[in-house]
Protein backbone atom coordinates (compact mmCIF):
# COMPACT_ATOMS: atom_id res chain seq x y z
CA UNK A 1 0.00 0.00 0.00
CA UNK A 2 1.28 3.49 -0.86
CA UNK A 3 1.53 5.97 1.98
CA UNK A 4 -1.73 7.60 2.97
CA UNK A 5 -3.60 8.45 6.16
CA UNK A 6 -3.49 6.24 9.22
CA UNK A 7 -5.30 6.45 12.56
CA UNK A 8 -3.49 4.84 15.50
CA UNK A 9 -5.26 4.53 18.84
CA UNK A 10 -3.22 4.27 22.02
CA UNK A 11 -0.58 6.34 20.24
CA UNK A 12 0.61 7.93 23.46
CA UNK A 13 1.93 4.59 24.65
CA UNK A 14 5.08 2.63 23.90
CA UNK A 15 3.97 0.62 20.86
CA UNK A 16 1.57 3.26 19.55
CA UNK A 17 4.22 5.97 19.57
CA UNK A 18 6.69 3.68 17.77
CA UNK A 19 4.09 2.97 15.08
CA UNK A 20 3.15 6.63 14.74
CA UNK A 21 6.76 7.75 14.27
CA UNK A 22 7.55 4.82 12.00
CA UNK A 23 4.63 5.44 9.65
CA UNK A 24 5.35 9.18 9.60
CA UNK A 25 8.95 8.51 8.61
CA UNK A 26 7.61 6.38 5.75
CA UNK A 27 5.55 9.26 4.39
CA UNK A 28 2.18 8.61 6.03
CA UNK A 29 -0.07 11.30 7.49
CA UNK A 30 -0.57 10.00 11.03
CA UNK A 31 -3.50 10.72 13.35
CA UNK A 32 -2.23 9.64 16.76
CA UNK A 33 -5.16 9.29 19.17
CA UNK A 34 -4.93 8.93 22.93
CA UNK A 35 -6.31 10.42 26.16
CA UNK A 36 -2.89 11.90 26.96
CA UNK A 37 0.60 12.22 25.54
CA UNK A 38 3.93 12.39 27.35
CA UNK A 39 5.53 14.78 24.88
CA UNK A 40 5.26 16.49 21.49
CA UNK A 41 4.38 14.53 18.33
CA UNK A 42 8.04 14.02 17.41
CA UNK A 43 7.46 14.31 13.66
CA UNK A 44 5.77 16.94 11.45
CA UNK A 45 3.49 14.32 9.87
CA UNK A 46 2.14 13.17 13.27
CA UNK A 47 -0.96 14.95 14.53
CA UNK A 48 -1.98 14.35 18.14
CA UNK A 49 -5.69 13.77 18.66
CA UNK A 50 -6.69 14.11 22.31
CA UNK A 51 -9.80 12.00 22.73
CA UNK A 52 -11.35 9.33 24.90
CA UNK A 53 -12.38 6.26 22.93
CA UNK A 54 -15.46 5.98 25.12
CA UNK A 55 -16.76 9.32 23.83
CA UNK A 56 -17.85 7.88 20.50
CA UNK A 57 -17.03 8.66 16.88
CA UNK A 58 -14.71 11.60 16.17
CA UNK A 59 -16.39 13.73 13.51
CA UNK A 60 -13.38 16.00 12.98
CA UNK A 61 -11.17 13.18 11.67
CA UNK A 62 -10.83 12.82 7.89
CA UNK A 63 -11.29 9.55 6.07
CA UNK A 64 -8.25 7.34 6.72
CA UNK A 65 -6.79 4.43 4.78
CA UNK A 66 -5.74 2.34 7.79
CA UNK A 67 -6.97 2.09 11.38
CA UNK A 68 -4.68 0.47 13.97
CA UNK A 69 -6.30 -0.16 17.34
CA UNK A 70 -3.54 -0.39 19.91
CA UNK A 71 -5.21 1.21 22.94
CA UNK A 72 -5.30 -1.26 25.84
CA UNK A 73 -4.90 -1.44 29.60
CA UNK A 74 -2.04 -3.80 30.40
CA UNK A 75 -1.82 -2.88 34.08
CA UNK A 76 -3.23 -5.61 36.33
CA UNK A 77 -6.89 -4.95 37.25
CA UNK A 78 -6.17 -5.28 40.98
CA UNK A 79 -3.65 -2.44 40.73
CA UNK A 80 -6.29 -0.35 38.98
CA UNK A 81 -8.93 -1.22 41.56
CA UNK A 82 -11.05 -3.04 38.98
CA UNK A 83 -12.79 -6.40 39.02
CA UNK A 84 -11.98 -8.78 36.18
CA UNK A 85 -15.34 -7.99 34.57
CA UNK A 86 -14.74 -4.23 34.83
CA UNK A 87 -11.27 -4.65 33.37
CA UNK A 88 -12.65 -6.54 30.38
CA UNK A 89 -15.38 -3.97 29.78
CA UNK A 90 -12.86 -1.14 30.07
CA UNK A 91 -10.74 -2.72 27.34
CA UNK A 92 -13.48 -3.93 25.02
CA UNK A 93 -15.66 -0.80 25.05
CA UNK A 94 -13.03 1.29 23.18
CA UNK A 95 -12.61 -1.53 20.65
CA UNK A 96 -16.37 -1.52 20.08
CA UNK A 97 -16.20 2.25 19.49
CA UNK A 98 -13.40 1.83 16.95
CA UNK A 99 -15.29 -0.91 15.11
CA UNK A 100 -18.38 1.33 15.02
CA UNK A 101 -16.27 4.17 13.61
CA UNK A 102 -14.81 1.82 10.99
CA UNK A 103 -18.30 0.59 10.07
CA UNK A 104 -19.45 4.13 9.29
CA UNK A 105 -16.19 5.20 7.65
CA UNK A 106 -14.55 1.97 6.43
CA UNK A 107 -10.77 2.18 5.97
CA UNK A 108 -9.00 0.01 3.44
CA UNK A 109 -7.44 -1.96 6.32
CA UNK A 110 -8.10 -2.34 10.05
CA UNK A 111 -5.60 -3.84 12.50
CA UNK A 112 -6.25 -5.07 16.03
CA UNK A 113 -3.08 -5.27 18.10
CA UNK A 114 -3.13 -8.37 20.28
CA UNK A 115 -0.34 -10.16 22.11
CA UNK A 116 1.41 -13.44 22.77
CA UNK A 117 0.05 -12.83 26.27
CA UNK A 118 -3.07 -14.71 25.16
CA UNK A 119 -1.03 -17.90 25.61
CA UNK A 120 -0.35 -19.89 28.75
CA UNK A 121 3.18 -21.22 29.43
CA UNK A 122 2.11 -24.82 28.73
CA UNK A 123 0.36 -24.09 25.41
CA UNK A 124 3.47 -25.36 23.60
CA UNK A 125 6.67 -27.19 24.49
CA UNK A 126 8.87 -25.26 22.09
CA UNK A 127 7.80 -22.35 19.88
CA UNK A 128 4.27 -20.93 19.94
CA UNK A 129 2.98 -21.05 16.38
CA UNK A 130 -0.29 -19.69 15.02
CA UNK A 131 -1.55 -23.28 14.99
CA UNK A 132 -1.50 -23.40 18.80
CA UNK A 133 -4.74 -22.53 20.58
CA UNK A 134 -4.21 -19.92 23.32
CA UNK A 135 -5.48 -20.80 26.79
CA UNK A 136 -4.11 -17.97 28.94
CA UNK A 137 -6.44 -17.41 31.90
CA UNK A 138 -5.32 -14.00 33.20
CA UNK A 139 -7.75 -11.08 32.81
CA UNK A 140 -5.37 -9.62 30.21
CA UNK A 141 -5.29 -12.86 28.19
CA UNK A 142 -9.04 -13.35 28.38
CA UNK A 143 -9.86 -9.80 27.28
CA UNK A 144 -7.32 -9.89 24.42
CA UNK A 145 -8.86 -13.13 23.14
CA UNK A 146 -12.30 -11.53 23.26
CA UNK A 147 -10.88 -8.60 21.33
CA UNK A 148 -9.45 -10.94 18.70
CA UNK A 149 -12.83 -12.62 18.29
CA UNK A 150 -14.77 -9.35 18.11
CA UNK A 151 -12.41 -7.98 15.47
CA UNK A 152 -12.48 -11.18 13.41
CA UNK A 153 -16.28 -11.22 13.51
CA UNK A 154 -16.39 -7.61 12.36
CA UNK A 155 -13.90 -8.41 9.62
CA UNK A 156 -16.13 -11.18 8.27
CA UNK A 157 -18.53 -8.46 7.09
CA UNK A 158 -15.95 -7.55 4.44
CA UNK A 159 -15.94 -3.78 5.00
CA UNK A 160 -12.15 -3.63 5.34
CA UNK A 161 -9.15 -5.90 5.13
CA UNK A 162 -8.99 -6.91 8.77
CA UNK A 163 -5.82 -8.12 10.47
CA UNK A 164 -5.37 -9.42 14.01
CA UNK A 165 -1.71 -9.32 14.98
CA UNK A 166 -0.03 -10.77 18.07
CA UNK A 167 3.09 -9.03 19.32
CA UNK A 168 5.66 -10.77 21.51
CA UNK A 169 8.41 -9.31 23.69
CA UNK A 170 9.17 -5.71 22.69
CA UNK A 171 11.92 -3.21 23.45
CA UNK A 172 13.00 0.09 21.99
CA UNK A 173 13.20 3.85 22.50
CA UNK A 174 10.85 5.88 24.69
CA UNK A 175 9.84 3.20 27.20
CA UNK A 176 8.11 4.86 30.12
CA UNK A 177 5.64 3.79 32.77
CA UNK A 178 2.08 5.04 32.23
CA UNK A 179 -1.15 4.36 34.17
CA UNK A 180 -2.16 1.94 31.40
CA UNK A 181 1.28 0.22 31.40
CA UNK A 182 2.83 0.02 34.85
CA UNK A 183 6.10 -1.60 33.81
CA UNK A 184 8.77 -1.58 31.13
CA UNK A 185 10.47 -4.41 29.27
CA UNK A 186 13.16 -6.61 30.77
CA UNK A 187 15.62 -5.00 28.36
CA UNK A 188 14.79 -1.54 29.71
CA UNK A 189 15.09 -2.76 33.31
CA UNK A 190 18.42 -4.48 32.61
CA UNK A 191 19.76 -1.36 30.90
CA UNK A 192 18.68 0.85 33.79
CA UNK A 193 20.34 -1.48 36.30
CA UNK A 194 23.59 -1.59 34.29
CA UNK A 195 23.67 2.20 33.91
CA UNK A 196 23.31 2.59 37.66
CA UNK A 197 25.89 -0.08 38.51
CA UNK A 198 23.23 -2.30 40.07
CA UNK A 199 22.90 -6.09 39.75
CA UNK A 200 21.51 -7.19 36.38
CA UNK A 201 19.28 -10.06 37.46
CA UNK A 202 18.58 -13.09 35.26
CA UNK A 203 16.57 -16.18 36.13
CA UNK A 204 18.42 -19.39 36.87
CA UNK A 205 16.38 -21.28 34.25
CA UNK A 206 17.62 -18.79 31.59
CA UNK A 207 14.49 -18.74 29.37
CA UNK A 208 14.56 -17.96 25.66
CA UNK A 209 12.36 -15.09 24.47
CA UNK A 210 11.42 -13.64 21.10
CA UNK A 211 12.48 -9.97 20.96
CA UNK A 212 11.21 -7.33 18.52
CA UNK A 213 12.78 -3.88 18.27
CA UNK A 214 9.85 -1.44 18.07
CA UNK A 215 11.28 0.82 15.31
CA UNK A 216 10.91 -2.20 12.98
CA UNK A 217 7.14 -2.50 13.49
CA UNK A 218 5.87 0.18 11.11
CA UNK A 219 7.71 -1.03 8.01
CA UNK A 220 6.52 -4.59 8.60
CA UNK A 221 2.93 -3.49 9.28
CA UNK A 222 2.94 -1.33 6.15
CA UNK A 223 3.63 -4.50 4.17
CA UNK A 224 0.95 -6.47 5.99
CA UNK A 225 -1.93 -4.03 5.48
CA UNK A 226 -1.31 -4.00 1.75
CA UNK A 227 -2.04 -7.73 1.52
CA UNK A 228 -5.25 -9.78 1.83
CA UNK A 229 -5.86 -10.73 5.46
CA UNK A 230 -5.30 -14.18 6.89
CA UNK A 231 -8.19 -16.05 8.48
CA UNK A 232 -6.38 -16.29 11.79
CA UNK A 233 -4.36 -14.07 14.13
CA UNK A 234 -0.91 -13.34 12.74
CA UNK A 235 2.18 -13.85 14.89
CA UNK A 236 3.82 -10.55 14.06
CA UNK A 237 7.39 -9.79 14.99
CA UNK A 238 11.01 -10.72 14.82
CA UNK A 239 12.20 -14.31 14.39
CA UNK A 240 15.20 -13.50 16.62
CA UNK A 241 15.30 -15.34 19.95
CA UNK A 242 17.73 -14.69 22.79
CA UNK A 243 18.25 -16.30 26.17
CA UNK A 244 18.06 -13.89 29.11
CA UNK A 245 21.68 -14.41 30.16
CA UNK A 246 23.01 -13.80 26.65
CA UNK A 247 21.08 -10.56 26.17
CA UNK A 248 21.75 -9.23 29.67
CA UNK A 249 25.48 -9.87 29.18
CA UNK A 250 25.36 -7.95 25.87
CA UNK A 251 23.75 -5.02 27.68
CA UNK A 252 26.46 -5.01 30.35
CA UNK A 253 29.11 -5.12 27.62
CA UNK A 254 27.55 -2.27 25.62
CA UNK A 255 27.02 -0.02 28.64
CA UNK A 256 30.33 -0.93 30.26
CA UNK A 257 29.03 -1.43 33.79
CA UNK A 258 26.81 -3.74 35.80
CA UNK A 259 27.15 -7.26 37.11
CA UNK A 260 25.19 -10.34 36.07
CA UNK A 261 23.41 -11.95 39.02
CA UNK A 262 21.34 -15.15 38.98
CA UNK A 263 18.02 -15.23 40.85
CA UNK A 264 15.42 -18.01 41.35
CA UNK A 265 13.22 -18.65 38.34
CA UNK A 266 9.73 -18.20 39.73
CA UNK A 267 6.75 -18.59 37.38
CA UNK A 268 7.42 -20.47 34.15
CA UNK A 269 7.95 -18.34 31.03
CA UNK A 270 5.97 -19.21 27.90
CA UNK A 271 8.01 -20.44 24.90
CA UNK A 272 9.05 -17.92 22.23
CA UNK A 273 6.42 -16.95 19.68
CA UNK A 274 7.17 -18.10 16.12
CA UNK A 275 6.31 -15.50 13.45
CA UNK A 276 3.65 -16.52 10.94
CA UNK A 277 5.01 -17.67 7.60
CA UNK A 278 3.18 -15.33 5.24
CA UNK A 279 4.49 -13.61 2.08
CA UNK A 280 4.16 -10.07 3.45
CA UNK A 281 6.61 -10.76 6.28
CA UNK A 282 9.18 -13.02 4.64
CA UNK A 283 11.64 -10.30 3.59
CA UNK A 284 11.39 -8.00 6.60
CA UNK A 285 14.84 -7.04 7.92
CA UNK A 286 14.22 -7.45 11.65
CA UNK A 287 16.86 -6.00 13.97
CA UNK A 288 18.60 -8.56 16.19
CA UNK A 289 18.25 -8.02 19.96
CA UNK A 290 21.97 -7.28 20.29
CA UNK A 291 21.94 -4.73 17.48
CA UNK A 292 18.85 -3.11 19.00
CA UNK A 293 20.58 -2.76 22.35
CA UNK A 294 23.62 -1.26 20.63
CA UNK A 295 21.38 1.26 18.83
CA UNK A 296 19.74 2.29 22.09
CA UNK A 297 23.09 2.77 23.85
CA UNK A 298 24.48 4.78 20.93
CA UNK A 299 21.36 6.98 20.78
CA UNK A 300 21.61 7.62 24.51
CA UNK A 301 25.26 8.58 24.21
CA UNK A 302 24.50 10.96 21.36
CA UNK A 303 21.63 12.69 23.17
Amino acid sequence: MKSGRILITGAGGFVGRALALGFAERGWEVYALDRSFDGPPGHPRVRHVLADLLDGVWSDLPQVDVVVHGAWLTTDPRTLGLTDAEYERTNLAPLTTVLSYATHRPPQSLVFVSSSGVFAPDDAEDGLTDAHAPTGSSPYAASKRRGEMLTSTWGSEGLSRTHVIRLGYLFGPDEVVRPSRDGVSLVARWMDAARNGQPVEVRDDDPARDWTYTPDLASALERLVAEPPARRPIHFGSPHVAHDRELAARIIDEIGSGELVTVPAGTRVKPPMVPSDIPALRDVAWTTPGDGVQALVEAEAAA
